[in-house]
């Protein structure tokens, strides 16, 4: 496959560290063989025959130069924070990696904030499904206080906030509330993560709700990343066509210029490898001009990268 510009905007690190360890308050446990356990179930975190269970900074790297990816933006997950450990990859890797730091929204966030700023993780994630569990804020939604004022801040200091919306059946799964966030902060640029997370979307009501939540990348300040989709519809098999098909909706309803690749790895290794979850969206009848958009420019605008 010939070389283009190509920006993952969405992966994950596990360092050495993690095998074995445990964190509070999700109860993650990460374990041989890349089988990670939580409060509420267990998945492989990375593909089983990765014994020691690690995908670290090194190991991303590595990947990127053998496929070709010329940069990345390591996200996160409360299930296992990592400020400290993004940071240090992109002090290793300042022209490779960017990272987004997690932030608990309750008191001493600001601090917080900009500390790993100066650290150099210039964007925050909040992964809606785990933060507003009962362990954690159940009570927290897009137009909370704290939130606002992260939404604020963010815009201020000119980051990213980049949103994980949960599946669209969750409680949290409000759209109309993001979007009034969303256009609230015209100076913050946001990130929806997973193609806004189409599942389960089997019914009109639900179906009328992720159109919504993907409908919002349509406000000037607002991207789609199409990251995960493996996962999700891993019964149909590579290429994915059902996650093809959304992303063509996507397409004719905010533009192919607010869309953004990327792979969610390592835990979507398990089933696609790193090239496939690249060429299938090859597949889906983008011209030349917006497929440099999806692989490059479009991240490059979202994530403020100076490349």
């Amino acid at each position: 496959m010939e070389h283009f510009r190509c920006i993952d905007a969405h992966v994950h690190i596990i360092p050495e560290t993690a095998l074995g360890a445990r964190s509070e308050p999700l109860g993650t446990e990460q374990s041989a063989y890349g089988f990670r356990t939580t409060h509420d179930g267990a998945f492989y975190a990375v593909p089983p025959f990765v014994h020691d269970s690690q995908f670290t900074a090194d190991t991303l790297v590595k990947m990127m130069d053998v496929y070709g990816v010329d940069f990345a933006v390591i996200q996160q997950t409360p299930l296992w924070p990592l400020n400290e450990e993004v940071a240090r990859a992109v002090e290793a890797y300042p022209d490779r990696l960017a990272g987004a730091m997690l932030l608990d929204p309750a008191d001493g966030w600001q601090d917080e904030m900009e500390y790993w700023y100066a650290r150099g993780l210039r964007s925050v994630k909040f992964e809606m499904r785990s933060v507003t569990c009962g362990l954690m804020h159940p009570d927290l939604r897009y137009d909370s206080p704290v939130m606002t004022e992260i939404f604020a801040k963010a815009g201020a200091m000119g980051m990213t906030v980049t949103i994980d919306p949960a599946p669209a059946d969750f409680p949290i799964y409000t759209p109309e509330t993001l979007r009034r966030a969303v256009e609230a902060w015209p100076g913050t640029r946001f990130v929806i993560c997973h193609l806004g997370f189409p599942v389960p979307i089997g019914t009109e009501k639900l179906w009328a709700k992720w159109e919504a939540m993907a409908g919002i990348a349509a406000l000037p300040n607002c991207w789609l990343d199409v990251s995960a989709m493996p996962d999700f519809f891993d019964a149909e098999g590579w290429p994915f066509p059902t996650a093809l098909e959304l992303l063509r909706e996507v397409k004719r309803t905010v533009g192919a210029e607010k869309l953004i690749w990327g792979s969610d790895i390592p835990g979507t290794l398990n089933r696609a490898t790193y090239p496939q979850m690249m060429e299938m969206f090859r597949r889906a009848g983008l011209t030349a001009d917006e497929l440099d958009g999806l692989f490059y420019a479009n991240a490059s605008a979202a994530y403020g990268l100076n490349l």
